[in-house]
This record gives C-alpha cells, structure tokens and sequence, in this order.
C-alpha cells in the first residue's frame, strides 16, 4: 500500500516517531520505577531502623555515664561509706540514720528530677539496700537473699558484686514501683582499690517506648516490633504494638512461623530487609536490627499495598496517556489537511495564474498562520511587481537631489575648519605667554635630552640666555656626578622604562621618576649649587619621545625647612630640661615634707596632751594640705609637659570610690557637713581603668563641694552617687554624681571653671582657698580616661558636678574577705523621708536578696506594723540628725504580738510563730565604718559616707546571722608611749635589723624614728657604695633605699646586691623616693627592687612594706602575733586538766600586747576598768531585781567587751552567759548565773587591789 497523500504519510510518521518510542521507552521507565521504589521502601524502612537502634543505644549508654559521674563523685563515696555503717550499726529507724538521710536526701533528689529517673539506689557489699530516694518496699531488703533477689535489680546488684563491672538489666514490670516497666543499671562504688557497695539507678521506660512508638516517616501503617527472645521457639514482646497497646512483657511471637522470619533474623544477630510477612501474616517491607546491649530485636515495617501505591498508580496513568496519545495522532491528521494541504493545492493554482502574466490574481488566505502568512507574502510580492517600474523613475530624481547637497556640505565644512585654524592660533600664543610669564622653569627635550625650548626663567634661574639654552643638553645644568652619567640615564630609561639613582635619592629598582615630583640640586651658569622642585613629564610627537621639565626655586623652602628642624631640636631639649626639672622638683619638695610628716607621725605616738594632740593633728593636716597644693602643681606642669599618661589596670571601682570618700570623711565632719554616698549593686565589681587618677578627679570634686558647702550657721550636704548608665559585654558607662547644697555658681563662672588658676570670683580664694588648679586637672585627666565632666549650677542653689566615665568590664574575682553579700529570706521595714538615705538603702537591701518595705514618716510606720507577719523583722530607721523613736516602735511591735498571741489562742490548730521579733538598725550621722550594738536589739551604724556592705554586715549582726566583731584598733594606733629602741643586737638576733641607704640627714632621723616605733632597729648608710659593704658584713632583714644619692645610687646599688647575689635568698629591697613622677615604679621594680614608697611616707604604709616582706621569713607564731593580740582578748581561757593550773583572775599581758607595756598607762587603765566595772555590776543587779531582763543583757555585753579586753578572761566568760540568757529573757538561767558573776567579780576586785598595794 502506497502513500502519496501528505496527510496519510504525517499520520503513519506520526505514528512511527511519536508513539513506538512512548511505548518502548515507558514500558522501560515503568520497570525501572518499579523496582527503585522497592529498593527505596527498603532503604527508608532500614534508615529507620538504624536510627531507632542507634537512639536507643545512645540513650542506654548515658544511662551508664550518668552512674558513673554519680559513682565517682565524691558525695557518694562518702553517702555509701556512712550509709552501710549506720544500717548496720543502727538500723534505718534509728535517729543516726534519720540525720543521714536528710542530709543527702535533698543532693539525690536533685539529681533524680533534673536527670529524669525514677530513682536511685545506695545497696551495701552485703546486699543490702540502704538508700533509696523513693523509699519502696524493696528499700531496707536484701537482693542477695531477700524477696526481690531475682528482680532485674537484684541480678545487676549480684553481677557488680561478682564482677566488679557496671551492667544494666533487661525491661521488667517491677513490683515495688506498683508493678512499672523498669530497668536498672548497677556501678561498683570502688575506693582506694576496695569496693564499698553498689550505686543503682532505675529508668523509665517511657524514654525508650517513645522511641520505639515513633512512627515519623512510616506512614500510616509503618510499627516497629520490639522482642527478646524468650525461648527456642518464641519471642516475648517488650513495647506496645501499634495494634496491641497491652502486648508490653505479655504478648509471645512464636518464631517456627514464616511471619516472624524478620524477627527471627533480628535475634540471631543478624541485620537487614526485605518484603516478608508480619506477625499478622500481612506482606510488608521490613527492616531488622539486633540490640546487643539489651539482646533485643528490632523489626521496622511498612504495609506493601502503602509503599508500593504509587506503582499501581503509575500503572493506570501510562494506560491513559497511550490512549490519549492515539486520538491526539487521528485528530492531528484532520486539522493537518484542512490547514495545510487545503491552502498549499489553492496557492498552487493562484501561481500558475500570475505564472501567464495575470498581475492583478489574488490567493485567498485561510489555513494555520504560517499559511496564512505565506499567502499575505505572495500578495504583496505581486503588488510590488505591479510599483516597480514608478519606483525606479523616482530613484533617478532623488540621485541628482543628493549630489546637490553634498556639494553644499564641502563649501560649510571648509568655512569651519578655517575658523578652527584661527582659533588653535590664538591659543596657541596665549599657551606660550603663559608659559613665558610662569614663576617657575619650563624646559622641553627630545629623547637625548637636547633642549628644544625654555622660558625666559632659565637665564634668572641659571643665568643662562634662551639662546645659550637651545641645543645644549639639559645635563648643563645638572650637577656632577650624575652630570656625565645623564646621557646614559636617558638611554637607559628610553630603551628599559627604568630611572636611575638621582644623588640624595634612594633608587628603586623598576621605578622611575616621569610623572613625579621631587627635590634635586641644580647648578648655574657661575657654579653656584641650588635645591630646586622638579617635576618631568613625557609625551609624543610624530612618534618621537620628547620631555618637560618643570623647575621651582626652593631655596627659601629649605632655608625654613632647617629652621624648623632646629626649632624641633631646640623643643625636644627643653621638654626633656622640663622632665628633669619636674623630677628634681618632686624630689626637693618632699624630701623636706618627708621630714615633717613623719616625725608628725612619730609625735603622734608618743604621750600628748589633748591640746597637744590638737597641734600635732593641725601641724600634719596642714602639712598635707601643702603636700595636695605641690601635688597639684607638679600635675599642671606634666600636663603642660605632655607626659601625663593614664594605666589601664583592674581595679574594684566600688573600692576606688569608697576609699576616696572615706579620705574625706574628716574633712567633712570638722566642716560641719553631711557626706553621703551611694553606689550602684548593678555595677561590675571589676573593670579595667586608672584607680589612682579615678580617686583624683574625685578627691578634687568633692573636696570642692565639701569646701563649698560649709558655711556658718547652715547644715551642708554633699551627696555622691555612682550610677550604671548604659551595660554592654565590651563595656559600660558609669555616671559619676557629685551634688552639694553651697554657694553655687553664675553662668559666666561655670562657662571659665575648668581653666587653670580660675576661681568663681576674686573673694573665692580668701574664703575659700585653693589654687584653681584641681578641676582644671580633673577636666584634663577625664579626657585622658575618655570621661566628660559637666556641671549644672545656680547661685546659691548648690552644684551637681556629673563625670560620665566608660570602662571595659571584666569578670569577677571569687571572694575570700568574708564579705557579707545574702540577705535572703529576712523581711525588712525602712523607716525614712524623701530627705534621707531611705531610698538608697532599699536599693542596697533589695540587692542583697532582702524583702524591704519603706514607710516615710512614725505614724505610717505604727500603722504598718499593725498587719506584719509574724517572725523576725529588721526596722531600719534613717532619722538625720533627730533622736529615733525606739520606744514607740517597740510599743507598736508589742501591741503587733499580742495581737498575734491573742488569735493564736483562739485558733488552737496551728503551731506557728505568735508574735514579731523586732531588730532595730539606726542610721545614725558620724564616720564610723563598723556596726556598733548598742542594746539586745539595737545596732547603730554611721550614715555618712557608708559603705554598702558595711550596711548589709550590719543587718546580718541584727539578724543574728553574723557575729559583731568589735571595732579593732590597729595595733600601732594604740601606742602612746614615747618609742623605745630595740638593741641591734636584739633586731638582729630576731630578724629585725634593717639596713637604710639614705643621704638626707633629716630623712636619715625620720626614719630611724619610724623603725624603732615600729619595734625595729637599723643601720644607717649615707650612699650606695657604703650600703653595699655594710650588706657583705651584715645578715640584714629588708633594705630601704634612696634612689638618689651620692657615689652610687639606688639603682646601681640594687644591681651589685642582685648581681652578688645570684642563686642564693634574696634580700628584700624597698624603694625610699620623692621623685612621684610617673613611671619610676615600673623603673624600681625593673631594677630589682621588691617595692617602692613615696615621700612622704607615712607609718602604716612603712609598717604594711615590711610586714609584707618580713613575714616571708618569720616563723608561723611570729608572723600571726599582731592578729593573736587582737583576737586573744576575746577567746575564753580554760585551765588545762594536765596541769590543773588555776585561771589568773586579770592576765595583765594581754593589756601589755594591745597598749604596750607602760606601767603608769596600765595602772591608769585597770583603775578605770575597776571603776567602771563596779558602776556596770551595780546597773546589773538593779535591772536584774527589776525585771528587765533585756536590759541585763545589755550590760552584760558591755562589761564582756571591757573585761576581755583588760583579761579578765574568766569575768568575761560569765559575763557572755549572762548575755545570751538576757536575750532569751530567761530568768530561771539568770538566777543561776547572777551568784557565780558575783564570787568572780569578788576575785578580779580583789587581785587588783593586791596588785596595787603590792605596787604602791
């Protein structure tokens, strides 16, 4: 059968092309489909499995770290120790064991909850369970012998016992936990090599069956099948089945059947998958794991008809599509005839028409848009035929147009190009008259450096003529040697691209100088030498190379250029003439005030008068006031100087802050005003900064504010507050608030109050003082430390000085001052107006963990304390100046108990508290740092200037919390008498003797002064080169030096020491200096030198120096003697049963140790503890027959602290039993206590008495 048509042969093409490859390649895709989704069905299914095999696993295996973290922590070792021996001892009903238990209790359930197990088990060597946390019937058994010995705990209790291994049982439903699924996981508890028990832990279930019961990515049918095996023939089921939700530990799959062949594989060891059979005899895809931790099998799987739906699916689409395709082919072939084979036939026809000159035919345009396009362009082919000949004879016209035009464009453009050559004319002479007018020297050159042109500067730069210049080479005026090296240099350059090394220029190799400026020398016509400015520039003409050289005199440049560089000179000498000046100012200044400030402190300490005391405190007060003023000075000139630099060091900014404000303290309460602060508890305890210039911006300020504040007849106040302001990880803003109530200040004087020597008007300093140098130096040393100072003032109205200062945080240092930081659980009641410090001690007690209430006046207070809660309450009361109200509050607390009493009557049920314990805490106006108890329930502590944990120690004494230490005296603040000097013989044999290398006599005496007050002998060497011989001779304790002196300094000397030194002990070397210049700390200790002091050094400084070092040395009791002194007063001391020595009814040594060992001062003060210990005893028994108890105990604390102190040791003792027997208002112990007082203040009156008589 043949095919002419064009329509049968597109239907059989269609046919063959499209349809034959569908069927081929889609049955292809369909098979291969097929099976990528069976192997992808499997590969999920065993995806699966691994991951539940592997959480599983993971999560048993924690189950083993967590015992073993358990096991090894000390707590355990100790619980397992104590709990074996009281079960065994005492049993678990006994009191021992109870004890025990609460001790750990709350540790194990802790750990219990947040590890999430059920609970945890402490079991003997001997099996016996001696903890539990949850305390079930299987606590206090045995799991060797007892009923639970074959639960899954008594079977890894006999295996850790046996084995010395960990090990975990198997899922179990276990009876004491009211019959739970459970499993357990036992540890040996080994220590020093020998077992001491077993640590057992019990696990939920719930964990693992979540796992297993997790069905994500399994579809709707998707169960995971969870068995050990039981038997040789069956398996027992041990999670919940998705279709059996009670199948856990019940339900049996028996293994001989083909539908368990999966899980007889997965219990065999064996892993895998496949299309198999499920326990319900279903076709699935399986996957199967073994789990050799718990010997379980794991079968995962999915229903085939679910997993495989998508091939069925397939099945019927590919149908479809064949079918489809076989109408879209039959249909094709229709259209085809009607749209294209129609068309082609009429088209055909059309041609042969106009083929026989008919120009005028037409083809109907019908079928697809190709055809109908085909037909458009056969119309208008002819109807272009049809215009042809018009057209050309249109073209003719229109050529002889354009050849008219063009004749016109020539003849314009002509015209243009002529104007053009007039116009380049003229610029060209306006180019060369500025060229020729120019101030500096225009040369051109061809490549060989021949001068082709110049201006008319050449003759007055180089006295040559324009026409002395044409034609020369330009190496004329160049300067040997580069002079006969030019024409090689140009060669060079021309032929490589690369320059040459110009005299007094360093080459680089690959570079050049085209394009650059720079400074040569040239030289004129008479030989003259000149700097010149040159700058060389290339370009091209016809293709040939030719430069441009551009020079500028600048001889005067460099004339001014040397004269700045010797002015540089001249400044860097006088800076550092300005250095040493200041360096030997500060050391001539205080080697003067060296001596007046320490013999001050060495008068101090001896026998003065009161008035006497009087002087010698103005003399020293005035004499530091200099020492500021000098300080102040040498300041203003290192700023000026430029050498004032600021350390970036950590510090404890609260400390800073205190301590400055503490230096003032004094200041302000001998000018009558009242010195507050506060510090924020948000602010970081450490940050990097300068502690030292911190503490002078603020010494400065508030000394202003204190100075200012004073005046007759008027309280002043000065507050100063520290405020967090902004908080980051890198950094934080603090806010520095100075705020006082003086004379303020008028805009014109805030606008010049930080210049130097400037003061608010010419009356300021006659009434005030000062320099006008302390804020020009603060505002300077701010800007040092990144700071702004502003200030807000008006007059009369007081001043806020405001410092925003930023620091870099850091982390905080673990406490070991014993500081007190938790208030928490204690409920406290503030007392205060708007005026007081109310509001800043709510802050600090909120801080610290308390619960605070404020009240603002006595009356709102009443009311409050009217509905308080029973239990302990702290009063706070921040009265001022003003007298507080201690027996109206008490009064309200009383009627508060018996109110609470009362009700506690009626409602008989409740054991609680009945009644409010009031402690009261007055904030009282003074300088005191200490908290003072000043009755049972009274404790006064100073407002001004108070430290925030001052405030907090304080109400942990109210509390009861802390013990209240008594306020300690430093010892050498307690010496009045005159010093006595130690033998040199005596320093040395004790380690005391101390070695001065010092070339000033009168430093010479104040120090050797100094030293013997402190208990030390010395030698005295007036330079370096004699201290050096005296050491060589001499096994000194600590050597003290001058850095400046005479034949060898005390750099040089500490050189030679260490040098000589060098392997054996070390001498402690401590730097004596006045020079205060910053840097000469850094320069001592880089010497060799272990510390360094500053002239003036005053005595605590110089006894804490040598303590430091001398206490490397000293035997333990020698080095702890000062702290034994302070604290032995008051231990109670006991007669030893060996030697049954009697007590001494007054051991006079312990008053010796605190005050020296003066007689007439000792006399003098045991006469007055006689007085007032009689006085005391009589308030005692007349409160005592009064009833008030409280009182009692009041006065008995303060005999306790006097007779301590003189060692009336055992009369203190009695007197602390009183005490806390008044406290407890127990009259029936009083009554007990009252006769012994009496028969030992008999003794210690009696032994006084004998001790004077035998005196006198």
């Amino acid at each position: 059968m043949r095919f002419t048509s064009l329509t049968q042969r597109f239907a059989v093409w269609f046919a063959l092309v499209s349809l034959l490859p569908i069927l081929v390649i889609g049955n292809s895709l369909l098979h291969t489909f097929e099976k990528e989704i069976k192997k992808s069905a499997i590969r999920n299914v065993s995806a699966i499995a691994d991951k539940k095999i592997e959480q599983i696993d993971s999560y048993l295996k924690e189950r083993f770290l967590d015992s073993s973290l358990v096991r090894d922590s000390s707590t355990t070792h100790e619980a397992i120790v104590k709990f074996s021996r009281i079960f065994e001892e005492s049993g678990v009903e006994s009191e021992d064991y109870r004890r025990l238990d609460a001790s750990y209790r709350e540790n194990f359930k802790r750990f219990v909850e947040e590890a999430k197990y059920y609970d945890i088990f402490l079991i003997s060597t001997k099996g016996d369970v001696v903890y539990t946390q949850a305390h079930e019937s299987d606590f206090a058994t045995n799991l060797l012998t007892g009923p639970y010995r074959d639960t899954g705990l008594g079977k890894v209790t006999r295996y850790a016992l046996d084995n010395l291994k960990s090990s975990i049982s198997d899922f179990e439903r276990y009876a004491p936990s009211k019959g739970a699924i459970a499993a357990f996981v036992a540890t040996p508890v080994i220590i020093n090599g020998e077992i001491k028990g077993i640590l057992a832990l019990q696990i939920y279930s719930e964990r693992v069956f979540a796992v297993i019961a997790n069905n994500v990515g399994l579809s709707e049918s998707g169960e995971t099948v969870v068995a050990r095996l039981e038997d040789d023939h069956s398996a027992l089921v041990m999670a919940p089945l998705k279709y059996d939700s009670d199948a856990a530990l019940k339900r049996r799959i028996p293994l001989n059947t083909p539908s368990a062949e999966s899980m007889q594989k997965a219990l065999s060891g064996d892993s895998g998958g496949a299309l198999t059979l499920d326990y319900r005899s279903k076709e699935v895809v399986a996957a199967w794991r073994y789990l050799p931790l718990m010997k379980w099998g794991i079968v995962v799987h999915i229903d085939a008809d679910e997993a495989f739906a998508s091939v069925n699916k397939l099945h019927y689409v590919g149908l479809m599509i064949l079918v489809l395709t076989l109408l879209a082919a039959l249909l094709g072939a229709i259209l085809f005839n009607r749209r294209v084979v129609d068309p082609l036939k009429h088209l055909n026809r059309s041609a042969l028409e106009i083929s026989a000159g008919n120009l005028h035919q037409r083809v109907a345009i019908e079928g697809w848009d190709e055809m109908r396009q085909l037909a458009n362009t056969f119309n208008t082919m002819v109807e272009r035929l049809n215009a042809s000949d018009q057209e050309r004879n249109k073209a003719e016209e229109n050529l002889l147009q354009l050849n008219q035009e063009l004749e016109n464009k020539v003849a314009t453009r002509t015209a243009d190009l002529q104007r053009a050559n007039v116009s380049l004319a003229i610029k060209e002479e306006e180019m060369r008259s500025v060229v020729e007018h120019m101030v500096d020297c225009v040369v051109t050159t061809d490549e060989k450096g021949v001068i082709l042109s110049t201006n008319p500067v050449m003759e007055k730069l180089f006295g040559y003529t324009h026409d002395e210049m044409i034609g020369q080479n330009v190496s004329i005026i160049v300067p040997e040697p580069d002079r006969s090296k030019h024409d090689s240099y140009m060669e060079n350059y021309c032929r490589t691209g690369h320059g040459q090394e110009y005299v007094g220029r360093p080459y680089l190799p690959g570079s050049h100088g085209i394009g650059l400026g720079r400074e040569v020398e040239g030289i004129r016509k008479d030989g003259e030498r000149i700097e010149l400015y040159l700058a060389v520039s290339e370009y091209f003409v016809g293709g040939k190379r030719h430069f441009t050289g551009v020079m500028r005199d600048i001889r005067e440049h460099a004339r001014m250029m040397k004269d700045l560089k010797q002015a540089r000179i001249d400044a860097e000498q006088a800076s550092r003439a300005k250095s040493a000046f200041l360096a030997a100012m500060s050391h001539e200044i205080r080697t003067p005030m060296n001596g007046v400030i320490g013999m001050i402190d060495v008068l101090r300490q001896t026998s003065l008068s009161g008035y006497q005391m009087e002087m010698a405190n103005l003399i020293r007060d005035s004499a530091y006031a200099l020492l500021s003023i000098i300080e102040d000075i040498l300041d203003f000139s290192k700023i000026e100087a430029g050498k004032l630099e600021i350390e970036k060091i950590p510090m404890r900014l609260a400390s800073v802050v205190e301590n400055a404000c503490g230096m003032l303290a004094h200041l302000a309460l001998t000018k009558g005003v009242e010195l507050t602060l506060f510090i924020d508890p948000l602010i970081p305890e450490n940050v990097l900064g300068d502690p030292l210039r911190l503490r002078q911006v603020l010494v400065n300020i508030i000394n202003n504010a204190i100075k200012f504040s004073s005046k007759p007849g008027r309280s002043g106040k000065v507050s100063v507050r520290v405020l967090l302001t902004e908080s980051n990880p890198d950094q934080v803003l603090i806010t520095f608030q100075i705020i006082d109530n003086g004379i303020g200040m008028d805009k014109e004087t805030q606008e010049k109050l930080f210049k130097s020597f400037s003061q608010g008007d010419p009356s300021t300093t006659r009434r005030f003082g000062g320099t006008g140098l302390g804020l020009a130096i603060s505002h300077h040393l701010a800007e040092l430390m990144d700071a702004e100072i502003t200030v807000q003032s008006e007059l009369q109205q007081g001043s806020t000085f405001i410092i925003q200062m930023p620091f870099k945080p850091l982390p905080a240092t673990p406490d070991t001052t014993g500081r007190t930081d938790d208030l928490s659980g204690l409920s406290c009641l503030i007392l205060g107006d708007q005026d007081s410090l109310a509001d800043d001690l709510v802050l600090y007690l909120k801080s610290a963990g308390a619960t605070t209430e404020q009240v603002p006046d006595l009356d709102t207070a009443c009311r409050r304390i009217q509905n308080l809660a029973p239990g302990l309450w702290l009063m706070v009361i921040d009265m001022g100046q003003q007298t507080a109200p201690i027996e109206a509050l008490r009064t309200a607390f009383g009627r508060r108990s018996d109110t609470l009493r009362s009700t506690a009557k009626i409602d008989k049920s409740g054991d609680q508290q009945s009644d409010v314990e009031p402690r009261f805490i007055i904030i009282k106006r003074g300088r005191r740092r200490q908290a003072r108890i000043e009755d049972i329930d009274i404790v006064t502590l100073d407002g001004d200037v108070m430290y925030r944990q001052s405030l907090l120690r304080a109400m942990a004494i109210s509390a009861g919390r802390v013990e209240a230490g008594e306020e300690k005296t430093p010892l050498i603040d307690s010496l009045r008498s005159a010093p006595v000097a130690m033998s040199r013989e005596e320093a040395l044999r004790q380690g005391k003797l101390i070695l001065v290398a010092e070339d000033n006599d009168i430093n010479q005496k104040v120090i050797r002064q100094q030293l013997n007050l402190l208990g030390y002998a010395a030698d005295i060497a007036s330079d370096g080169r004699e201290a050096l011989k005296r050491l060589q001779t001499c096994d000194y304790a600590l050597l003290l030096t001058d850095l400046h002196m005479p034949e060898m300094d005390g750099f040089e000397l500490t050189r030679n020491i260490r040098s000589i030194t060098t392997g054996k002990k070390n001498i402690p070397i401590v730097a004596l200096t006045a020079n205060a210049l910053k840097g000469e700390r850094e320069h001592c200790i880089n010497a060799g030198m272990d510390d360094y002091l500053s002239k003036p050094v005053q005595l605590e400084d110089l006894r804490l120096a040598i303590e430091k070092y001398l206490s490397i040395h000293k035997p333990a009791s020698e080095t702890e003697k000062l702290s034994d002194i302070a604290t032995q007063s008051a231990q109670p001391v006991k007669s030893t049963p060996e030697t049954n020595t009697p007590l001494i009814p007054v051991n006079v040594h312990i008053l010796e140790q605190l005050v020296g060992n003066d007689p007439a001062m000792i006399k003098e003060m045991l006469q007055d503890f006689r007085t007032s210990a009689a006085k005391t005893t009589a308030e005692l028994h007349a409160a005592y027959q009064a009833g008030q108890l409280t009182t009692v105990g009041s006065l008995a604390h303060k005999l306790k602290s006097s007779a301590r102190s003189v060692g009336a040791l055992a009369l203190g003792e009695r007197c602390a039993e009183i005490e806390q027997a008044g406290k407890k208002n127990d009259a029936t112990a009083l009554a007990a206590l009252f006769p012994l007082f009496d028969a030992e203040f008999i003794t210690v009156e009696a032994y006084l008495g004998a001790l004077y008589d035998k005196k006198g």
